[in-house]
């Protein structure tokens, strides 16, 4: 039985999915571009096409967000002819390669150039905003980690710290963890907190120690950050990263706070250099 959009014999692909389309953008940009010797499909799950080979995707997270619904948050097959890169068949899915921090190909990294194979099982994940992918990722030199951060009543000093060392950090004055957690959740943060873990609250590092200094140390341990501090990179004050190094005095230009030129800015710095060095 023939099969319907034929286009050529070897290849399926329904008009009105967006692989179809971006092939027939390739045609328009590259007059040499040949469909036959390249083609992508979805949902031939149960038909057996000659020449074509197979490979089981599966997104996290937010890349979801790219997909159609029915290929969301699911293992689904896509086929193909010809010999096809990681980097050209997540164009074709729509998902942007900007926003790809992780493949995986069978449990093992791969990179964006890596030649997809029949039946391989290829598995594709966001940013990893608790977790640092350096030595692991092959899709880029660096990954694409930039942690927010947000902390509740009673966090301010740790939140203080934090600034220090180089990372976005905001705090609320608020009481009410509902009001804590809806702030860390509009803002893609990482919510810092105390006690017991709050519901609905999405990624949360929960700090046990009293301290601040020994709280900060909790995160930078705990989330591996310290490949990523930055001294004196953000006004402890404000948040700001507008902080002037180029006169004796540092001094935030968003709120004005001075750093100081004497015992205070050397208690920072001995506090940085304690938080930055490597703990048992």
């Amino acid at each position: 039985m023939a099969l319907p959009h034929c286009k050529p014999p070897n290849l399926y692909c329904p008009e009105d999915s967006i692989i179809f389309s971006w092939i027939l953008q390739m045609k328009n940009d590259k007059p040499g571009f040949r469909p036959a010797s390249f083609a992508i499909c979805f949902g031939v799950c149960g038909i057996t096409i000659v020449g074509m080979k197979r490979v089981h995707l599966r997104f996290y997270e937010e890349l979801n967000d790219h997909l159609p619904e029915d290929k969301k948050k699911r293992i689904f097959a896509c086929c193909f002819a010809g010999e096809l890169t990681v980097a050209t068949l997540l164009k074709a899915t729509g998902v942007p390669i900007s926003e790809v921090d992780l493949v995986l190909r069978s449990s093992e990294p791969v990179s964006l150039a890596h030649i997809v194979q029949d039946g391989d099982r290829i598995s594709v994940y966001p940013v990893f905003e608790l977790f640092d992918l350096k030595g692991i990722t092959r899709v880029r030199d660096e990954p694409l980690r930039q942690p927010v951060f947000a902390t509740g009543p009673g966090l301010a000093r740790l939140a203080a710290y934090m600034r220090m060392l180089g990372f976005d950090t905001c705090s609320s004055a608020s009481s009410a963890s509902d009001t804590t957690v809806k702030m860390a959740q509009s803002a893609g943060c990482i919510l810092l907190a105390r006690g017991l873990p709050l519901p609905h609250a999405g990624r949360v590092f929960r700090v046990r120690g009293t301290k601040p200094r020994h709280q900060a140390l909790e995160v930078i341990i705990g989330l591996s950050l310290r490949r990523l501090i930055t001294p004196l990179g953000r006004c402890p004050r404000c948040n700001s990263s507008f902080i002037r190094r180029d006169i004796p005095v540092r001094q935030c230009m968003a709120c004005g706070f001075h750093y100081g030129d004497g015992p205070h800015l050397r208690r920072m710095q001995r506090l940085m250099n304690y938080l930055s060095q490597p703990h048992p």
